[in-house]
């Protein structure tokens, strides 16, 4: 738990205002993975449970009761001293009564007899099905339950309908740690330009990057990142990073820590050898002007549709220009064909997932002050394209940037990271 009590409690709070009386909210953990043989994943708390709890422990599951009830209740794996000597500590129901303000606390294998009294006056059960199947079969079993002792229907909802409203919107704890997950970031991209240079490979780039967000507090990456030299940076989620880096290619880096479970996710795109070609500068320019008009359009009442749109727009006028695709701009637009270079939306929410909390139809969400989002617009050139040039084939662009929205217009939270090219070319030559 990264922020005190009341702060999870005082969320627990807001969402109760938001649910209508005789509801409850269910939201379980996050199953335990194996890796391989008897090794686990490393475990990370499910994001809505950590967001409403502080809680961090996997085999849980947290109610909280609306009004008239309003409770806070948390089911909990049990104490077990044998297990803690291997893998640590165990709250336990009674501790974890106290520990996270909770009303009471009951073990996991007790939901079963429990959850159906205690939600005996229940009429609509929020929960998200998919994330633990073991939960699944609980809350199924609860609803059945439910239905014949109540002789009524129980509507079920998801979730996401409550708490994609308040997640989406930080608060200025969460925006004072993304920052830091952003600065953290910042200083490893800048290192692993310093660091690339011909004859390494991707994945000793990757392992800079790796020491250098962990040595400054972060706990891991937010995601697998991605480190894709030359035509590698075509495939728009390349996760290999094994290939050498070769001289006269680009380097496509999109990476980012996790600090205290929240979020960064920067991308640059740099020469190996610190000198962009001709070709790669003009190309670079073109999609950096496009992020910076994406950006300085951002402000509250802005809609995800008006910056899709400003990007395909403008990427089909840079597709135009570059001769890459036929037909009028208006052609290319209404017919998407811009598509076949920039797959891709312009970027995503940010907080304590990569890819944040959002409605099921994210054109319709209207950017609000304390947003926090990704400006990433990109161009992919694959070489397996025979319709293009061949000095054009294999070449991949990608920039983002990390962006919160203020009461008039946005800051740029990755600021640090240098993407003009002179910039980039500088700090790239520096240490060689």
């Amino acid at each position: 738990m990264f922020f005190s009590p009341e702060i999870y409690k005082n969320r627990r709070h807001k969402i109760i205002d938001n649910m209508p009386e005789n509801s409850v909210l269910i939201i379980p953990s996050w199953p335990e993975t194996k890796r391989s043989g008897d090794v686990d994943w490393p475990y990370r708390p499910s994001s809505d449970l950590y967001y409403f709890t502080g809680f961090e422990e996997a085999n849980s599951c947290f109610l909280l009761l609306s009004k008239p009830q309003a409770q806070h209740i948390l089911f909990t794996k049990p104490k077990n001293s044998e297990k803690e000597r291997w893998t640590g500590p165990i709250h336990g129901p009674e501790q974890a009564t106290d520990i996270f303000q909770m009303d009471t606390c009951y073990l996991s294998s007790d939901f079963a007899n429990i959850a159906p009294e205690v939600l005996k006056n229940t009429n609509s059960i929020y929960y998200t099905f998919g994330i633990n199947p073991l939960w699944d079969t609980y809350v199924n079993q609860l609803i059945q339950t439910l239905k014949n002792k109540k002789k009524i229907s129980v509507s079920v909802h998801d979730t996401i309908h409550i708490i994609a409203p308040l997640r989406m919107k930080k608060s200025q704890e969460e925006i004072n740690t993304i920052k830091k997950a952003v600065d953290i970031s910042a200083q490893a991209h800048m290192e692993i330009m310093k660091y690339t240079q011909v004859g390494l490979s991707e994945r000793q780039v990757h392992g800079k990057f790796l020491y250098e967000i962990m040595k400054r507090g972060a706990h891991s990456e937010a995601y697998p990142g991605i480190f894709a030299s030359g035509s590698n940076a075509c495939i728009l989620h390349y996760i290999d990073n094994k290939c050498p880096l070769q001289n006269g290619d680009l380097l496509l880096v999109d990476a980012g820590a996790e600090y205290q479970y929240y979020s960064s996710d920067i991308t640059r795109t740099f020469p190996i050898n610190g000198k962009f070609s001709e070709i790669q500068k003009r190309l670079y320019k073109k999609v950096l002007e496009i992020q910076k008009s994406l950006i300085k359009i951002l402000k509250p009442g802005i809609s995800f549709k008006n910056i899709h749109d400003k990007m395909a727009e403008s990427l089909s006028i840079l597709m135009k220009e570059e001769n890459l695709l036929e037909g009028s701009i208006k052609d290319i637009i209404n017919k998407k064909k811009y598509k076949k270079y920039c797959a891709h939306s312009f970027g995503h929410l940010l907080g304590l997932d990569v890819h944040d909390i959002t409605f099921s139809k994210t054109e319709d969400i209207v950017l609000k002050e304390d947003f926090i989002l990704t400006i990433e617009p990109g161009l992919y050139l694959p070489p397996e394209d025979f319709s293009l040039k061949s000095e054009l084939r294999g070449l991949g662009f990608r920039i983002e940037d990390n962006i919160l929205i203020t009461k008039t217009g946005a800051e740029i939270l990755s600021h640090a990271v240098p993407k003009e090219v002179e910039e980039i070319e500088n700090i790239c030559l520096s240490s060689h």
